[in-house]
């Protein structure tokens, strides 16, 4: 990865991967904050698209939140500008020096070992990084250990009653709460 490149938003975007790959940004830190660019790179200007030093995240998340409306969660406006932000710190900090770029917070390496979490915590974190990796709008649900499903779509102003409704079409894919093999799953 060379520092020569240019402050493109595509440059932005191969700097977050090949971070990631190299390892001077944790590859699911990458990956979040290049989904989060994926997301509101939409509403860039030409010029902001050419020079990622002329984006005013605060002002691109406006501009997203304003055709967007209330198709997206703030909350979740707010994490993709935070990630954004970051990732052009990071980026401008390393075409600034290369051989001395540190991330602002996308550590380089797990805190801990694949080998010491618990199957728990292997799960956990599993489901943490598909949530990541995945849009806004699918919902991941741990079923057991080596299965989870996904919810899409669900409306912001989902009603119990809605709610319950989706919960009977599920239910009735429930094979009376038994095992291939005949034993009891627990819930």
């Amino acid at each position: 990865m060379s520092s020569e490149q240019s402050h493109t938003i595509e440059s932005l975007l191969q700097f977050l991967k090949q971070a990631g790959m190299e390892g001077l940004i944790n590859p699911a830190v990458a990956r979040a904050r290049r989904n989060a660019i994926a997301q509101l790179s939409g509403e860039l200007t030409p010029e902001e698209s050419g020079d990622v030093a002329r984006i005013d995240v605060d002002d691109l998340a406006s501009r997203f939140h304003k055709l967007e409306g209330s198709s997206i969660r703030m909350e979740t406006l707010d994490l993709y500008a935070e990630r954004f932000r970051m990732a052009l710190t990071d980026y401008l900090a390393w075409l600034e020096d290369p051989t001395g770029f540190v991330s602002v917070g996308g550590e380089k390496k797990r805190a801990v070992t694949r080998g010491s979490l618990s199957r728990e915590q292997e799960v956990a974190e599993r489901i943490t990084l598909e949530a990541t990796d995945n849009p806004s709008n699918i919902i991941p649900i741990a079923l057991r250990p080596e299965l989870s499903v996904y919810v899409a779509n669900l409306p912001l102003d989902l009603t119990a009653v809605e709610a319950e409704k989706i919960a009977r079409v599920i239910r009735a894919f429930a094979n009376n709460g038994v095992a291939g093999n005949g034993t009891e799953r627990d819930g």
